[in-house]
């Protein structure tokens, strides 16, 4: 039996896209449907909308650090059990790693699972030219399976009906329904994209008013129809959802709402390891649970430096725990904590201090990895190489030398490495290199038994 599922693409971003999926998303749920949510590429905020609007965890689809197998275990284990799967793209249709190249595109995606395609199109400053957008996405690359089109911010009805025959007599694409300006349903951005949806204050009116706008603008009965169209399930070989080790240490993890940047994989790839897994609140937590581990992954740790600075009690803590040998993954918002201070604002804020440096807010860098270890470690052996990426607008400043965690294909290095410490800027995915969560739960052992010793 086949998986019902489709995509909601577009031909850029900035169209709406992600309110329409999780509208989409919601007004699916409203009616009683177990709906799978997932993102195209590497971003983790659209993902936190998306378990608001359906209550289930969102995965990331991401060709270009996970294989296609690992793309297909990903969609088809977690759709299992589920009415329908809606996969939220990324950017524009055909955008993938680079200009020449459809790697990692919502496309590319669709054509591994062969999921039909649904376009969401920003009308607000156009008329019959939308036509011309739609016929060129659909001639662009043949193989695409677009099989319906959203029409978004439009001005009235009039506008609506116009562009909506434009589009269905001169490419003979469905429009399956327009949805009319609606700046208050509009989510917000930063600097790393949309605010998260903690932020953005995602509760149940705005939800409520959104699942009911989606079902008064939209044909959601053809939007089932069309993931039926969806192909069946193809091969492939399970190697993050197997066979669990019997639990054998405890990895405690960072999560707040400076802290929320996590795959789902990776937690998952812990557990396979044998971690049991537990969560503490840097901001809340005056004291650390019982743990052998520590992973601290992305987030705004400067939009709550203040408050994590405050916790004066738990930074001391965690500093001792380091100190006295207990392994430590930090991750951009992690690798910040960890450092001395956080410059934000006009202010200097003291965190954990593991690490000699400072952090400073500035300057952009965004992009695939390929990580390899800058120098032999325990978490990442020499000669291999992990996938990841980076997206920050940070720096960190060393006052004393020290050795680096990562190299880059390009020849940069980055990070901050020590016998206990692996932290760094880079993201790291772990299914693409299951030796590295491996690694870290076997020092999460080794550190247990040094200390019931």
């Amino acid at each position: 039996m086949g998986i019902k599922g489709l995509m909601i693409a577009a031909p850029s971003s900035g169209t709406g896209k992600t309110t329409v999926s999780i509208g989409i998303m919601k007004a699916l749920t409203d009616m009683g449907l177990k709906v799978q949510p997932f993102k195209v590429g590497p971003d983790y905020i659209d993902t936190g909308f998306h378990y608001f609007a359906s209550g289930n965890e969102s995965h990331n689809l991401d060709s270009v650090m996970g294989s296609n197998n690992t793309v297909k275990e990903i969609y088809y284990h977690n759709s299992e059990g589920k009415d329908i799967s809606i996969i939220e793209g990324v950017m524009g249709l055909f955008d993938g790693k680079a200009g020449n190249s459809l790697k990692g595109s919502s496309f590319e995606i669709s054509r591994i699972l062969g999921i039909p395609i649904v376009m969401v199109i920003d009308i607000s400053a156009s008329g019959r030219s939308a036509a011309a957008v739609v016929k060129g996405f659909r001639d662009f690359d043949k193989r695409a399976l677009l099989k319906g089109v959203i029409l978004n911010r439009a001005g009235s009805d009039y506008h609506c009906s116009m562009v909506k025959e434009a589009i269905e007599t001169t490419t003979g694409i469905k429009v399956l329904g327009c949805i009319k300006r609606n700046n208050e349903l509009k989510l917000g951005s930063r600097y790393l994209g949309l605010v998260t949806a903690a932020e953005n204050q995602i509760n149940d009116a705005y939800l409520k008013n959104l699942s009911s706008l989606i079902r008064k603008s939209i044909d959601l009965e053809q939007i089932v129809k069309i993931s039926s169209t969806a192909s069946k399930p193809s091969k492939y070989k399970p190697v993050i959802y197997n066979r669990r080790e019997k639990e054998k240490c405890t990895i405690g993890i960072a999560y707040n709402k400076a802290f929320t940047f996590y795959y789902p994989e990776n937690i998952e790839l812990l557990k396979k390891f044998g971690a049991k897994i537990i969560y503490f609140d840097p901001v809340i937590d005056r004291k650390l649970p019982h743990m052998d581990g520590i992973y601290i992954g992305g987030g705004y740790p400067e939009l709550y430096a203040g408050e994590l600075s405050g916790n004066s009690a738990l930074l001391a803590e965690i500093k001792e725990k380091i100190d006295d040998g207990m392994p430590v993954f930090a991750e951009c918002g992690g690798y910040m904590y960890l450092s001395e201070s956080i410059n934000y604002g006009d202010a200097e804020y003291p965190m954990v201090g593991a690490i000699p440096a400072r952090t400073h807010m500035e300057g952009l860098s965004l992009g695939y990895r390929k990580i390899y270890p800058a120098a032999p470690g325990e978490i990442l052996k020499e000669g291999e190489k992990a996938m990841g990426h980076e997206f920050h607008y940070s720096r960190i400043v060393f006052n004393k030398s020290h050795s680096e965690a990562y190299k880059f294909e390009n020849g940069k290095s980055e990070g901050y490495s020590s016998k206990n410490i692996l932290s760094g800027y880079a993201h790291l995915y772990f299914p693409s290199n299951q030796n590295v969560p491996k690694r870290f739960v076997k020092q999460c052992v080794e550190y247990k038994n040094k200390t019931v010793e």
